[in-house]
């Protein structure tokens, strides 16, 4: 299948912010590296109304979310029974028939360019926050926040303690609004 013009050009913006949201979840770096790969590589054979919506990223990083899921799913299966959810049900809570979120899942589209932009700008600023958390603290906000996986396939999947994620979840939030508050809103509380 011949890849659509702007495929390299995708690759190339979104590649290392897919990189970096996979190694927070998987080790070692070639996991999450084929992680990513798996992603672009579904992107190849998706279909053309996703490139004709400019709704490529949301796309991709749904892709993302699923094979990093996955491979954790695979990785811990034998270790730990996580979660009474069949892959099924995930699948229908989450995304609809072709793949994309389902309604309510995915957030809103914003309604101009300027917001779109200091939107962007503030998720920049959140993922650069989450970064420079301690690792665990990271891997249980973002498994939390942005794989949205409830508490108890957390809990079951990293090994914690209820007592242990509420701890991770509450200094992760804590430090990400110290973060915010000091680089984004620039020492002053958002109104």
């Amino acid at each position: 299948m011949n890849a659509p013009p702007d495929f390299v050009q995708i690759t190339k913006d979104l590649r290392t912010p897919m990189l970096r949201f996979a190694l927070l979840h998987l080790q070692p770096r070639e996991e999450a590296e084929d992680a990513v790969q798996d992603a672009l590589t579904a992107l190849l054979t998706s279909p053309a109304q996703v490139w004709a919506d400019s709704g490529v990223k949301p796309y991709i990083f749904g892709i993302l979310k699923h094979k990093i899921t996955d491979r954790l799913r695979h990785k811990y299966r034998t270790e730990v029974s996580y979660s009474t959810l069949s892959e099924d049900d995930i699948d229908q809570t989450l995304f609809d028939q072709r793949g994309h979120s389902a309604d309510g899942v995915a957030p809103p589209a914003w309604q101009t360019p300027v917001e779109k932009l200091q939107t962007h700008q503030f998720f920049r600023m959140v993922d650069i926050c989450v970064n420079q958390l301690p690792a665990k603290p990271a891997r249980v906000f973002s498994m939390k926040e942005l794989l949205e996986c409830d508490a108890d396939e957390i809990c079951d999947t990293l090994g914690l303690s209820k007592t242990d994620y509420w701890q991770c979840m509450s200094r992760a939030r804590k430090q990400i609004q110290l973060c915010l508050n000091e680089k984004w809103f620039q020492g002053r509380r958002p109104s």
